[in-house]
């Protein structure tokens, strides 16, 4: 009996001193914790987008005294806001420590892709394009959010379908080219005065050109318009 009683004593005693020795650390899970609230409170914008955080492990064999203190989360410099980075967590109490945790961060939002297969040199239609919800770290070439910033955009290049564009991909066309007749269209609050003139240079929809006027003679500057128009301040 006398036995029985002092194994169970060794037992408790065994127990306590575990509870006492963990609770001398401050925990993974409250580490965890401080990393992700930073990343859903300040990192993550609230656009209405979709973010997936995922915390990576830290080392089970790490210890770190109980900190007297909440602890501090922040963003390491140098560190990305989206894909594998890492986010400080630190304990300014009595015993000070600072560590880095690493953290997946995926944000998903719609993206303008190609619905089909496009060739080099085509002038997107709404019916080439289309947005796709997409993880944008892992588009490091830049993606296009909005339908009306493609349509009307040249290729550079062959697109396969499904493919996310870029704006390196796309280029405004040449509406205009030199010595071309063109409409040059001079407009003052709700008096439009439209005139024949030339252009003196090639451009694109919303380009700066020279034009002249074959009227007057007189050189001008404006804007190339949707309507293939050059807009001219009076």
């Amino acid at each position: 009996m006398l036995i029985a009683n002092l194994l169970c004593f060794i037992v408790l005693m065994s127990v306590q001193m575990s509870l006492a020795f963990a609770s001398a650390y401050q925990s993974h899970k409250s580490i965890y914790y401080a990393a992700r609230n930073y990343v859903n409170t300040q990192v993550i914008d609230n656009n209405g987008s979709k973010a997936k955080v995922i915390i990576g492990k830290l080392d089970s064999r790490l210890k770190l005294k109980r900190c007297s203190k909440y602890l501090r989360a922040f963003m390491p410099k140098g560190s990305r806001k989206l894909g594998k980075t890492t986010i400080g967590v630190k304990c300014d109490g009595v015993i000070p420590w600072s560590l880095h945790v690493p953290v997946t961060i995926s944000k998903y939002i719609k993206v303008l892709v190609a619905t089909h297969q496009l060739q080099k040199g085509s002038v997107l239609k709404i019916s080439d394009i289309q947005l796709k919800s997409f993880d944008i770290a892992t588009l490091p070439y830049g993606f296009i959010e909005d339908i009306k910033s493609g349509t009307g955009m040249k290729l550079k290049r062959r697109v396969l379908t499904g493919a996310v564009l870029t704006p390196a991909m796309l280029k405004k066309p040449q509406i205009i080219s030199r010595g071309q007749q063109v409409t040059i269209l001079a407009q003052t609050g709700l008096m439009a005065v439209r005139m024949n003139g030339k252009a003196l240079a090639n451009g694109a929809i919303g380009d700066r050109i020279k034009v002249i006027n074959l009227k007057s003679r007189k050189k001008l500057e404006g804007i190339i318009t949707m309507a293939g128009e050059v807009k001219v301040k009076i």
